[in-house]
């Protein structure tokens, strides 16, 4: 159903651009034109996030807590398509700017709000509606995610300026320029797929375990659940030809590694057995320099001769999930138990050296944030890999939706992604979005895989979200000059309406 994404906004679009009135024009706002953008909001966001209702109830504390949270969700997150309505209508009210043309530039900023700061949730973002069709996201190599929702945006105005027109002569005119609009990128992504060059880099192996999170923390199946690993390295190892890294998921041994030695130098010694490098994901604990334990989400390189190679410690924490934001300023929030991991921040990006290439590591949901893929490239990394563990999701949307974001990071920057999850889906990306080696849901599995060399350049690598910029300008300048422009003298209630 992805191409209903350049039509979807029409409806909300027309009903704000015939029920909001400009300065001079004669009626009112109705009541429901007002609402109409948050309640939109609350729908999507509740549709979209329907499978959080299906997490285990077992890694709860408070499991009846999990339908106030999806509601909680939806009201949030609708808060930001309320703010596009309200923006859009107080520009024309104030200026008569058509809500049409400047949709577009609101949308995007209203975006970046939404998938900023400590809340941040880029998820749902319309971009990666068209993750799976490559010719359709190209444009992502110019104005990354952000630049496909200016573009999804822009088609929905000119299909409501169709609607909305009084004179034939205009709907002619929005049809042509909707067409051009939806045609001409998707041609230019055609040919761009055809001129693309393909040099393979390096060969990687991704261990797909399929370990239950019932089993994968229980003390007395430890052995079990590393032995699939260990044979999942083994029989990636025999392959023909053999892997230059072997690429195990996130958390994928389930104690922490200093504090359990006797485990530590089993698995360093598997390493030395395969001679091959491996990257595994694994908790991490050490003392601050005033005694408190820091527990770590951590991803460990370990080099054929046994020894570590680097380390990195996942930045980008999941709100609630993995930690309660906010701490830093209002400390008490540490103390509530929502049976999340409370795991530290990491503080610096790491680029990996082995296999003979260079990569950067993106831990479960960092992939869906472009500016820190973005920042592994820039200090380096010829391609990404993503490492997460999806099962908390069930057999439902959520795991497709998180795999589409990270194919994404791939034309962005214009480097492959290899991407491995405990129960799915792991795959192989190309530079051009290309998806290839995808595995199925639920399946233990073993992928190879080669790893295509990294383009030179991409407009948005060097220059990064240019696109949001020019619209947080624009809407800044337009909602500045409609706030201090003049207003003529209007008695109470017509004021009060004016500002409404």
């Amino acid at each position: 159903m992805w191409p209903l994404v350049f039509v979807a906004l029409v409806p909300l679009l027309v009903m704000l651009s015939q029920g909001t009135k400009g300065p001079g024009e004669p009626g009112r706002t109705s009541r429901g034109v007002r609402w109409s953008p948050w309640i939109a909001g609350i729908v999507f966001n509740v549709l979209m996030f329907w499978w959080i209702v299906r997490l285990p109830v077992h890694a709860m504390t408070h499991p009846w807590i999990i339908w106030p949270a999806l509601a909680a969700l939806g009201l949030y997150l609708g808060l930001y398509f309320a703010l596009f309505g309200w923006a859009v209508r107080f520009l024309k009210r104030r200026l008569g700017v058509s809500i049409l043309i400047v949709a577009p530039f609101v949308w995007t900023v209203t975006e970046w709000a939404k998938s900023s700061g400590p809340l941040g949730c880029p998820w749902g973002n319309l971009g990666y509606a068209l993750a799976r069709e490559p010719a359709w996201i190209q444009a992502a190599s110019i104005a990354g995610a952000p630049g496909l929702t200016f573009w999804i945006v822009s088609v929905n105005a000119l299909v409501a300026g169709i609607v909305v027109a009084r004179r034939w002569p205009n709907r002619v005119a929005c049809a042509v320029l909707a067409l051009a609009a939806l045609i001409l990128p998707v041609r230019w992504g055609y040919a761009r797929l055809k001129t693309a060059p393909s040099a393979p880099l390096t060969r990687v192996a991704l261990v797909q375990p399929n370990t239950p999170s019932e089993i994968k923390w229980n003390p007395e199946a430890q052995d079990s659940v590393v032995g699939a690993l260990f044979d999942g390295a083994r029989q990636a190892a025999a392959a023909t030809p053999r892997p230059d890294l072997v690429i195990w998921p996130e958390t994928s041994l389930p104690f922490y590694v200093r504090l359990e030695p006797a485990k530590l130098l089993r698995f360093l010694g598997l390493v030395k057995e395969i001679g091959i490098p491996i990257l595994a994901g694994y908790p991490d604990a050490r003392l601050s320099t005033g005694g408190t334990a820091l527990t770590y989400n951590a991803a460990g390189l370990v080099r054929p001769n046994g020894t570590f190679a680097a380390q990195y410690e996942k930045m980008h924490l999941v709100p609630f999930g993995e930690r309660i934001p906010f701490q830093e300023v209002m400390p008490f929030l540490g103390k509530i138990d929502l049976g999340q991991a409370e795991w530290t921040p990491g503080t610096d990006p790491v680029v990996f050296g082995g296999g003979g290439a260079t990569f950067g590591v993106m831990i479960c949901f960092e992939s869906i944030f472009p500016n820190h893929a973005r920042t592994l490239a820039l200090e380096g990394a010829q391609y990404l890999v993503n490492i997460t563990n999806d099962e908390w999701f069930g057999k439902t949307a959520g795991p497709v939706q998180h795999a589409d974001m990270a194919i994404l990071r791939s034309v962005e920057l214009g480097r492959a992604t290899a991407r491995c999850a405990n129960t799915g889906i792991s795959m192989f990306v190309d530079p051009y979005g290309r998806v290839s080696g995808s595995t199925p849901l639920f399946e233990r599995a073993i992928v190879q895989g080669v790893v295509p060399a990294p383009l030179s350049h991409t407009l948005w690598l060097e220059w990064g979200d240019w696109i949001t910029m020019v619209s947080i300008a624009v809407t800044a300048i337009l909602l500045a000059v409609g706030w201090f422009r003049p207003i003529q003298r209007l008695d109470a209630p017509q004021r009060a309406r004016e500002w409404r």
